[in-house]
């Protein structure tokens, strides 16, 4: 959701979409001063059959689903509205905010790159 997706546009539009929306509505609920409690997780690769299915091959190391899993339900505990397990994807963020939108299409293609254009 924070990066351009060559080869996968709509599912990488798709999650910039549900990460604008769950902030908007995150700020409405804090505006209202609202119980509600909503947050986005953004875990990059999680190792589950997704890749396979979808004969998608990331070339940066997957997290372990059961360890997503584990930090997403702390951090929900926490009300974190944007919850980023592991150093990869965090990293990653920090990148994207530094780096120029040309730059940021090509290396993403090249990360999960699994078949030609």
């Amino acid at each position: 959701g924070f990066m351009p997706g060559p080869g996968m546009a709509c599912y990488y539009a798709t999650k910039a979409y549900v990460l604008r929306l769950t902030q908007s509505i995150s700020e409405e609920l804090r505006r209202r001063k609202s119980a509600v409690y909503i947050g986005a997780l953004c875990p990059g690769p999680v190792d589950t059959e997704f890749g396979a299915t979808a004969d998608v091959h990331f070339r940066m190391p997957s997290l372990p689903s059961v360890e997503v899993a584990s930090y997403a339900v702390d951090q929900m505990f926490l009300r974190k509205r944007l919850i980023i397990p592991g150093k990869p994807m965090k990293i990653m963020k920090f990148a994207a905010r530094l780096a120029p939108e040309s730059l940021l299409a090509r290396a993403c293609g090249f990360v999960n790159r699994s078949r030609p254009f």
